[in-house]
């Protein structure tokens, strides 16, 4: 199960086309992935009213359909889910989404949400304002921020759950795909392993104009290191307890 990619077409910096979604999620099923839920950026402070969230949230909600319908019928591909990867930068942000039924992982109450690469504090009001909405919230590709000068990343991270956050690590990352663009990513991968802080393994796939990621990839590396049932737990079990309860179930 995948919780994190950007297939939608030609709403974000993923796939441009359904052509391209169609070979990504074609690949991917290769790879053993059959539900995926992709998650368009949501960047909340560059929409400042609801009206601009909504128009957002609906541009996302067509794309995603006109795959779907594009894609019914054909063999080989995985279901498929709608949800978000949410930029907010503060509390107040948080609780704006947090507080719409339409936001979440494909209907869930559970909540794919990113700080920006360069971390400017330590982002706990953003996740104290998600916890108080009843919403689960899944951090996406901690091991890639660039933290702060003096800031322990295991450290923060350790907060980060104890406040109530999960954590998210990309599938690259423990196979160094991201040491260009995110030096230190693979060290940071496997420190995680180490502590016991990988709660989702997921591709943060970005279509095939992008050198792509392998789950399939990440799961061997794992393996090879005795992580088979971290492996198994991070990319399937934890991933489809999220997709469980609803918003309301929640609240």
């Amino acid at each position: 199960m995948d919780l994190h990619s950007h297939l939608v077409p030609g709403v974000d910096d993923g796939s441009a086309s359904i052509d391209e979604s169609r070979a990504s999620l074609s690949a991917l099923y290769d790879e053993d992935v059959r539900r995926l839920v992709t998650t368009p950026h949501l960047i909340l402070p560059y929409l400042e009213s609801a009206a601009e969230l909504a128009r957002e949230l609906s541009r996302h909600r067509r794309s995603f359909d006109g795959l779907v319908a594009a894609l019914d019928g054909q063999p080989g591909l995985p279901t498929l889910g709608l949800g978000q990867e949410i930029w907010a930068a503060d509390g107040d942000e948080m609780r704006r989404a947090a507080a719409r039924s339409d936001i979440g992982l494909d209907g869930s109450d559970a909540m794919l949400v990113e700080f920006g690469f360069d971390l400017r504090g330590t982002h706990i009001d953003v996740i104290d304002a998600a916890v108080a909405a009843g919403r689960r919230i899944l951090i996406a590709h901690v091991e890639r921020y660039r933290y702060s000068d003096g800031a322990e990343p295991v450290d923060l991270m350790r907060r980060w759950r104890e406040r109530g956050a999960l954590l998210q690590v990309n599938a690259g990352s423990f196979t160094g795909h991201y040491q260009h663009s995110s030096p230190g990513s693979l060290e940071l991968a496997w420190e995680m392993v180490a502590e016991g802080l990988v709660d989702v393994i997921a591709t943060d796939h970005h279509g095939s104009r992008r050198s792509g990621v392998s789950p399939r990839e990440a799961y061997h590396a794992l393996q090879a290191k005795g992580k088979g049932a971290l492996a198994e737990r991070a990319m399937e079990i934890v991933p489809a307890s999220l997709l469980l309860r609803t918003p309301s179930e929640a609240g």
